[in-house]
């Protein structure tokens, strides 16, 4: 965006009951500058995420969406103007994110990840609610996350 080096302000919450280092914030914070790297994303960055459950996510999508439902994941970009900096938070849902991962047979960690790379790419503005854009943004997401699993075996 800008052409300097990014630089990412990383913050990690925990609204819900998570076992003792799950999704640390060191995994968490290099995979959110992987990926916004990846979509040449430079210069300043903030990104906040909060992994919640069921009732806090639901009740965002409520009051920000209109939507009175569950959901996996929710980004909120926050638009300062014209050449600012990046700025927005997550929100992941973990609970979904355990009956996801229960379905396609892979891990949490990988779930979590994969819904990290997801609101990433909501944040710069990927979106999913038509079939064609939905088709590449989760092109893109598994691409990333492959990528992101190749690099020393993670």
């Amino acid at each position: 965006m800008s052409g300097r080096p990014l630089t990412l302000d990383f913050t990690l919450l925990k609204s819900a009951s998570l076992p003792r280092r799950a999704f640390g914030r060191a995994d968490l914070k290099a995979l959110a500058a992987f990926a916004l790297a990846a979509e040449g994303v430079s210069g300043a960055a903030q990104v906040t995420v909060d992994l919640t459950g069921h009732e806090r996510i639901q009740a965002l999508n409520r009051r920000f969406r209109g939507v009175d439902r569950t959901t996996d994941v929710i980004s909120f970009r926050h638009d300062s103007g014209k050449g600012a900096p990046l700025e927005g938070d997550l929100a992941i849902n973990v609970a979904q994110a355990e009956i996801q991962a229960a379905s396609v047979r892979h891990s949490v960690r990988r779930e979590v990840r994969l819904l990290l790379i997801h609101g990433i790419l909501h944040l710069l503005g990927y979106t999913d609610y038509e079939p064609a854009p939905r088709r590449r943004m989760f092109k893109r997401q598994n691409r990333l996350l492959r990528r992101w699993e190749s690099r020393a075996g993670r």
